[in-house]
């Protein structure tokens, strides 16, 4: 099947009919108004990259005011376009990655705005970020249920046993304040929280085909405890992958625009539709592009670690703030 470019669909089914708010002050982040997307005029493309013809979209999902560390990003997905090779590249860099700054690279959208985090991506993969797009867990849902829920296919077999459940954080289970304070002494991190299992729910997902409303989509793309972080980013691009295949059904059937006019509300960007529709036009022929997924794991160029005070990291086998042999990896990869 001839694969469009996903994360530009993400985009584009936010914005068809909306045109952008331009706001990337720290910690704000904004939705497109509703307008025409036929009368808006193509807006040139910033064009800061080392090849041209090439183009970088930064995807971020977060959790939202309603979680807790609500503008931390749970997933960061580089979407490289190379319109002189019809290649798209999905570059998934791992929320727990230590940056420059001395703080995981998922903590850089509450400190600096989602809007300000291109130089710091840029430092690990040595590519400009041209625009970003983020969406927070409710918008994720809500995006998935007015597709009609997607298909996907769960690359390997998983059970999640302490999958949190919403509303539950701060159950005791139970247990009186003096049980707590002990196991707190005892205990931290997920030891700790295992030891309320009240809070928690188990999931499982088969290797193979599976359907997904928007609750269980972002269960399945959240889950930490079944596998690993790595395997979770193969989800996530599973997911996305679902997305595209559901929207091409919905234009097949004439349904895209009731649909987007539905969603459209749920994307943050930096995007207009003058860009939306100046990227379509140099894109060309949709038909014609390959996707690639890139992973950056302890396999092959990060190592575990503990930051100062105690939380789990990633760090390069390089060394500390030693990106060049990712930007090697990347640039390699992306050939």
């Amino acid at each position: 099947m001839a694969i469009f470019t996903i994360g530009f669909l993400v985009v584009y089914y936010g914005l068809k009919s909306s045109k952008a708010k331009a706001d990337i002050a720290k910690n704000q982040v904004i939705s497109p108004e509703e307008t025409s997307y036929q009368d808006a005029s193509p807006i040139p493309l910033k064009t800061e990259s080392s090849k041209k013809g090439t183009y970088n979209i930064l995807f971020l999902g977060y959790g939202g005011a309603t979680h807790e560390g609500s503008m931390l990003t749970d997933s960061i997905i580089v979407i490289h376009i190379d319109t002189n090779i019809k290649k798209i590249s999905l570059i998934s860099i791992p929320r727990d990655l230590w940056v420059t700054g001395g703080r995981k690279i998922n903590a850089e959208g509450s400190s600096l705005g989602f809007g300000n985090i291109g130089s710091t991506i840029k430092n690990v993969i040595a590519l400009p970020i041209n625009y970003y797009v983020a969406v927070d867990f409710g918008g994720f849902v809500k995006m998935i249920d007015s597709l009609g829920g997607i298909s996907v296919q769960v690359p390997t077999t998983f059970t999640d046993s302490f999958y949190p459940k919403a509303g539950e954080e701060n159950n005791t289970c139970g247990k009186s304040q003096t049980e707590i304070s002990t196991l707190k002494a005892k205990y931290s991190g997920y030891e700790l929280e295992t030891q309320f299992t009240c809070r928690y729910e188990q999931i499982h997902y088969d290797k193979g085909p599976a359907n997904l409303d928007g609750a269980a989509a972002l269960k399945f793309v959240r889950s930490r405890h079944g596998d690993s972080d790595f395997a979770r980013s193969l989800r996530q691009f599973a997911v996305l992958i679902g997305i595209e295949n559901k929207l091409i059904s919905t234009q097949g059937a004439g349904k895209l625009d009731s649909v987007i006019n539905t969603i459209f509300k749920l994307v943050k960007t930096d995007l207009n539709a003058g860009i939306i529709k100046t990227l379509i036009q140099t894109l060309g022929d949709a038909k014609a592009y390959n996707v690639k997924q890139i992973q950056i794991t302890t396999s092959n160029l990060l190592n575990e670690g503990k930051s100062g005070d105690g939380a789990y990291i990633l760090v390069p086998k390089a060394g500390n703030f030693d990106f060049s042999e990712i930007q090697t990896f990347i640039k390699t990869n992306l050939e």
